[in-house]
């Protein structure tokens, strides 16, 4: 029977070799080589041939090695004891997209990440998180020295820059404007400037209840407004035959998650104290878990169809439960410090 099976594919080889011979037999390479030549004898078809193949392979080609969403989570940022690990986590994050990444957002056409979606959704959604955490951090925490604004406001109003701004602002007329690259560097230096306070002892890292209970606060109002722009996306544009913003919805908001899995985890270090005496650790380990997975969500084609298809599946829908049970336990963690809180104040 091998026999067999090797004289049917000899055979058969040997007939496509012969059938291949007889078609390049007829055909002149010499005509065609010089008709090429003629051909790209005119410079104006040699740099219209250059510039459609530039184009054909820059976007495509470029556009795939810039694309990169970075979603490590094992981080181990060595910080001294009298530092904050969230601050010094923040200005990683940005340094790492702004300087190691390409920060793709605000790119205009002449770059060829123009036509990607997915990236710049998840940095913006990233940062979007960052930002409001570095607010709250600037609300809470007092400055020990008296001077006129102290850097972690700096680096909030900083990192509140529209992410979209590359040398011109739209509102502005096209006036040349600062990037959203420079703005987030300087952020990423207040951020460091902070923390080189602390170490020196010009400002006071105050770790009490209140404060940690703000920042979850924060964080779960953050992920409810992640919810419900996803469960506004799936009640909308669900029936659309095609669907064009639901990979960058998805993205955005998985951004938020990676940055808060991150984030949580170096608060959790900074007010690991407060978490033990309210008996906050399961609680804070099973939120952070619920965003990983979230994070971990990888499928190769965002759909978003229709809840009732048992084809289609809807990877909105599954990003909102993760993101809902995660909200969900940071506000019971929040309701408990509060609680504790003011517990702690009626008895005195």
């Amino acid at each position: 029977m091998f026999k067999d099976t090797s004289k049917i594919i000899t055979n058969f080889a040997k007939i496509l070799f012969l059938s291949l011979q007889k078609i390049f037999s007829k055909i002149d390479f010499t005509s065609k080589i010089g008709h090429l030549l003629s051909f790209f004898r005119s410079w104006s078809h040699l740099l219209g041939t250059l510039l459609f193949c530039f184009i054909i392979l820059y976007y495509p080609i470029g556009g795939y090695l810039v694309n990169k969403i970075d979603k490590t989570t094992d981080y181990e940022l060595k910080v001294p004891p009298q530092q904050s690990q969230i601050i010094e986590m923040m200005s990683f994050l940005i340094k790492r997209e702004v300087n190691d990444h390409l920060w793709t957002p605000n790119l205009p056409f002449i770059f060829p990440s123009y036509f990607l979606d997915n990236m710049p959704a998840f940095q913006m959604g990233l940062m979007n998180a960052i930002s409001r955490t570095t607010f709250v951090f600037a609300k809470r925490q007092p400055s020990a020295s008296k001077e006129s604004l102290n850097t972690l406001k700096k680096a909030s109003e900083h990192l509140r820059y529209s992410g979209t701004i590359w040398m011109f602002s739209p509102q502005n007329h096209l006036t040349p404007a600062p990037s959203a690259n420079s703005q987030y560097r300087k952020a990423a230096r207040f951020l460091d400037e902070y923390n080189q306070a602390l170490a020196d002892g010009e400002y006071l890292f105050y770790k009490n209840s209140d404060d940690l209970a703000a920042l979850t606060q924060s964080i779960t109002d953050n992920l409810w407004r992640g919810v419900l722009s996803l469960e506004n996306h799936i009640r909308e544009h669900s029936s659309d035959c095609f669907d064009f913003r639901s990979d960058s919805v998805f993205y955005y908001n998985q951004g938020k998650a990676y940055a808060y899995v991150l984030l949580l985890k170096t608060l959790g270090n900074d007010y690991k104290e407060q978490i033990l005496a309210h008996e906050l650790y399961e609680d804070w380990t099973r939120a952070i878990k619920y965003l990983e997975d979230a994070t971990l969500l990888n499928p190769s084609l965002i759909r978003n169809g229709t809840l009732d298809s048992s084809v289609h599946p809807n990877s909105l829908v599954t990003l909102s439960y993760y993101l809902t049970k995660a909200a969900f336990i940071t506000q019971r963690i929040t309701d408990k410090l509060e609680k504790s809180s003011k517990g702690y104040s009626h008895a005195n």
